[in-house]
């Protein structure tokens, strides 16, 4: 999977840019607040309908500009896709082929993206929901219609939390709310559990050959219904069925101190995840060096993990990650990226910053202007 080309019309600074790209590595270079990671956003927002800096379709428009359009050319196994968006102030249109596209569910998945910016570095100090939003991100990557299960489940969520809140909660229908929540919980929970089990070798692996071979890394799930973390990779992980068996009996005998605290008191939308270093929990023990590696070795071993389960090779854009790793793990790092075949998008200050063997084009980006060298 690969995009041949780009067309952008008033997104942020990017007034009219058409690009033409290859597959490989796609360097874009140049001082601060010139537009750099405005491409790289682009490219998301045309995978996620959203761009990664924050909700309000307003601020990806550029200043004075009544829209913002966005196209692509997408080349996946010699089968030719346009995906375009029009992004209006309270609205966005999305087209496949030319054709309108009214629900999201169909649109998305059709890119497979996958993104590193600076701020992901500190994940492990995140709240608990951006952590979440994360590992959803990278479960539809590869299973799409995990889309459909999160959004129903939020749905019911939604519903069952504003009945609790009621001055005189019905608790018959709260039974009604639990027995619509457990299947579509579940089914998220089992979802999460495989793809952190499919994930733990690549995590494992690339943390160990490129950042600290000293250092044992496993991903662990904390689930709002145990006590004990969920280890991936090191031993037999807690299996799955008690991990569920758990979440209903929790989910059975919680309706009192929901009732008390006006608010669900378990399932998938209460549950974390993170990193195990050496049997410490990464989030209190790791060094931010540490941290910051494990951050990109789970986004290149989520490029792994899809290749190898999927047969997919996703679009990579980093932001400025040179920025992010001291000189030697910089080093490990570009000698690994030269070794995988997924197109990438990298933004750099420096050009030099790049030590990659088979750049297939780079651009210079000044004042919102990108020009091919």
């Amino acid at each position: 999977m690969f995009l041949e080309s780009i067309d952008i019309k008033h997104f942020r600074n990017l007034t009219d840019i058409h690009l033409e790209f290859s597959p490989g590595f796609n360097v874009f270079y140049g001082a601060n607040a010139q537009g750099k990671s405005n491409l790289l956003e682009a490219i998301y927002t045309l995978a996620f309908l959203k761009g990664f800096r924050g909700d309000r379709l307003p601020d990806l428009i550029e200043f004075d500009a009544s829209g913002a359009q966005l196209s692509t050319l997408l080349n996946r196994e010699g089968a030719k896709t346009r995906l375009s968006l029009a992004l209006e102030s309270h609205t966005r249109h999305a087209y496949i082929d030319g054709s309108p596209c009214t629900r999201a569910r169909d649109y998305m998945g059709i890119l497979r993206a996958i993104l590193f910016i600076p701020m992901d570095v500190s994940i492990q100090q995140a709240a608990p929901q951006l952590r979440r939003t994360w590992l959803d991100k990278m479960v539809f990557n590869l299973k799409p219609a995990y889309l459909l299960d999160l959004e129903q489940y939020q749905k019911l969520v939604k519903q069952k939390s504003a009945a609790l809140r009621c001055e005189h909660p019905d608790t018959a229908l709260l039974d009604v709310y639990d027995a619509q929540i457990f299947p579509v919980a579940s089914r998220l929970i089992e979802a999460r559990y495989q793809y952190l089990q499919l994930l733990a070798p690549h995590i494992t692996r690339v943390f160990s050959k490129i950042f600290d071979e000293s250092f044992d890394c496993f991903p662990v799930y904390k689930s709002a219904t145990r006590t004990e973390n969920i280890v991936f990779g090191k031993d037999m992980p807690t299996p799955l069925q008690a991990v569920l068996e758990g979440y209903r009996n929790h989910q059975s005998g919680a309706r009192h101190k929901e009732l008390a605290r006006q608010q669900i008191a378990s399932g998938p939308h209460r549950d974390d995840w993170g990193f195990e270093l050496n049997g410490r929990h990464a989030r209190y023990y790791a060094s931010q060096g540490q941290q910051r590696a494990m951050s990109l070795a789970i986004k290149i071993a989520e490029i792994e993990c899809l290749k190898q389960e999927a047969g997919i090779e996703p679009v990579f854009l980093l932001d400025d990650v040179s920025s992010e790793l001291d000189p030697v793990r910089h080093k490990r790092l570009f000698e690994y990226l030269n070794a995988i075949s997924a197109q990438t998008f990298l933004t750099t200050t420096s050009r030099h910053h790049v030590p990659i063997e088979n750049v297939a084009h780079i651009f210079r980006v000044e004042n919102g202007r990108i020009t091919s060298e």
